[in-house]
């Protein structure tokens, strides 16, 4: 008996999978505004079924956003494995999240929608509480290892998330500066008010005649990052 339920559950597991990746081509092909009957055409199945198995749009939307969730959680752990410095995590960081909505820009969409959506409990939309979460923990530790209050870390994580959300929507409509200009527009605001709050820059460095440390690459605590080349217009 046991064995028969584990098959049963692996084959609904496996079957749910197949839908959202049904749902992911529709949604890439069609756009964000794709609806479950094109969703369910795309799966070869009846819209009941989507909803028998998610519940509704919004269930769907969260199902999805667990999988970019995973995905873009391995590629924030992968830029943060590769240096130690805390201002280039950030940089990195912040390039990681835009990269994923210019890739995906139908899929960010759909999930702005349903996983950012105005109306739901946070911990109802799946995307935004499993992000910033995982901000929070890594900027808590930053904050700890520098000797700074790591009390704060949860609120400017999810803070952090909605300045990086609205601004890339409003940097992929207007395109008036590069993509690393912009990375680092965004970055340079961020970096002042958390290397204000004790945040150190990390990585090899040396001290300065105040004992503050720097390192090649990183701003020293309390100094303006160098300005990225003036943004181009179109």
């Amino acid at each position: 008996m046991g064995d028969r339920r584990r098959r049963s559950r692996g084959a609904t597991e496996d079957r749910r999978e197949e839908l959202i990746d049904a749902a992911v081509a529709a949604i890439r092909r069609d756009g964000a505004q794709v609806s479950m009957e094109e969703i369910a055409h795309e799966a070869g199945i009846t819209k009941p079924i989507i909803y028998a198995n998610f519940g509704d749009k919004a269930g769907l939307a969260d199902a999805i956003a667990a999988r970019f969730s995973t995905e873009l959680q391995n590629r924030f752990a992968a830029v943060w494995t590769e240096t130690e410095d805390s201002r280039e995590r950030v940089v990195r960081s912040i390039d990681v999240w835009v990269g994923f909505i210019e890739e995906d820009p139908h899929i960010y969409s759909f999930l702005s929608e349903g996983s950012f959506g105005a109306g739901r409990r946070l911990d109802e939309r799946r995307l935004v509480d499993d992000l910033g979460r995982t901000v929070s923990r890594a900027l808590g530790q930053a904050l700890r290892a520098s000797g700074a209050d790591s009390g704060p870390a949860e609120p400017w994580a999810f803070g952090i998330l909605g300045m990086v959300h609205v601004s890339t929507e409003w940097w992929l409509e207007r395109r008036t500066l590069s993509r690393s200009d912009f990375v680092q527009f965004i970055a340079n605001l961020l970096w002042e008010g958390l290397a204000g709050a004790g945040l150190d820059g990390g990585g090899s460095g040396t001290t300065d005649d105040q004992g503050v440390a720097s390192s090649s690459g990183s701003p020293r605590r309390g100094t303006a990052a160098s300005a990225p080349r003036r943004a181009r217009r179109r």
